[in-house]
C-alpha cells in the first residue's frame, strides 16, 4: 500500500439512489494500475496495486434500505428513494398550518367577530373606569367571552377542517399543499417508488394522529413525540407513519 501527495477531484461512479457511493477501493483516478480509497466522502491518501473490481466499505450498504442517521444526513427507502429530512418536513408543516389556519379562520369569522366586540366593550368600559376613578368592572368570564355552543362549533369546524385537508390531499395528490411546495410525498413504506393513490384508511388514520392533539393540551405529548420521532426513527418515520405504515420522500 503506498501513499501520494496529491488527491483526485470527483468521485466515484453512484448507485442509482445515493447521494454518494460507498466507501471502498476503486480505480485511482490519478493511475488506472492502482486503486484508491474512497471513504464515502472523498479521496483518501490510501493507494494499493489493482485487484480487480471495488470492493464496498464493510457494513456501508450499497443500495436502498434506511438507517439509523442524523437528521442531516440521506437516508433511503428500500427502493432506493431518498427520505424527506427533518427540516423539510417541518417547513411543510408551517406552510400547512398557515393555510388551514388562514381558512378556518375565514369559517369562524362570525364567532371572532362578537369576541372582538365583547372584548371591545370590556376594554372600554375598563378605560372609563380608570378614568372616572370607580371601581375596575369584573373580568367576563368564559363563556361571557364564548359560549359553550361556540366552543363546541370552534372545536369542530377547526379539528375537522384540519383532518379533511389532510386526508383528501393526501388522498389526492400524496401531499398536502406544503409538501407539494417544497417537493415531498407520502408513500407506502419501503415503497418510494410507488405512484399508487393511499387508501382512504391510510390517509384517515395519518390526519387524525396529527390532528387529534389539537383536542386537549393533555395530548400535546403525543404531539411533540410525533414531531421529533424522524429524528431518531431508522425510516425516518413520525408516528403517524408508523401507524398508517407510510414514509416521506423527497422528490425533488
Amino acid at each position: 500500500m503506498g501513499c501520494v501527495t496529491d488527491i483526485p477531484v470527483g468521485s466515484p461512479p453512484v448507485p442509482p439512489g445515493r447521494h454518494a457511493a460507498p466507501g471502498g477501493w476503486y480505480p485511482d483516478p490519478i493511475d488506472q494500475a492502482k486503486e484508491r480509497y474512497w471513504d464515502g466522502w472523498q479521496w483518501s491518501r490510501e493507494t494499493r496495486e489493482g485487484s480487480g473490481p471495488p470492493a464496498p466499505q464493510q457494513g456501508r450498504p450499497v443500495h436502498g434500505g434506511a438507517r439509523p442517521v442524523g437528521p442531516g444526513a440521506p437516508a433511503l427507502t428500500s427502493d432506493g428513494v431518498r427520505l424527506a429530512g427533518w427540516w423539510w418536513r417541518a417547513l411543510a408543516v408551517v406552510i400547512d398550518a398557515v393555510i388551514v389556519g388562514v381558512s378556518t379562520s375565514l369559517l369562524l369569522l362570525p364567532i371572532y367577530l362578537r369576541l372582538a366586540s365583547t372584548l371591545g366593550d370590556y376594554f372600554r368600559a375598563t378605560m372609563e373606569a380608570a378614568q372616572q376613578g370607580q371601581p375596575m368592572p369584573p373580568q367576563p368570564d368564559v363563556t361571557a367571552l364564548l359560549s359553550a355552543n361556540d366552543q363546541l362549533i370552534l372545536l369542530l369546524v377547526t379539528l375537522g377542517v384540519h383532518t379533511a385537508y389532510i386526508t383528501l390531499f393526501v388522498r389526492w395528490r400524496s401531499a398536502t399543499p406544503g409538501k407539494m411546495v417544497v417537493g415531498l410525498r407520502v408513500v407506502p413504506v419501503d415503497r418510494g417508488r410507488s405512484t399508487e393513490r393511499l387508501g382512504w384508511s391510510t390517509c384517515l388514520i395519518r390526519a387524525l394522529i396529527w390532528t387529534i392533539p389539537n383536542v386537549q393540551a393533555v395530548l400535546i405529548v403525543i404531539r411533540i413525540v410525533d414531531v421529533l420521532m424522524p429524528l431518531w426513527n431508522p425510516k425516518r418515520q413520525a408516528l403517524h407513519d408508523v401507524a398508517a405504515k407510510t414514509q416521506v420522500v423527497k422528490i425533488r
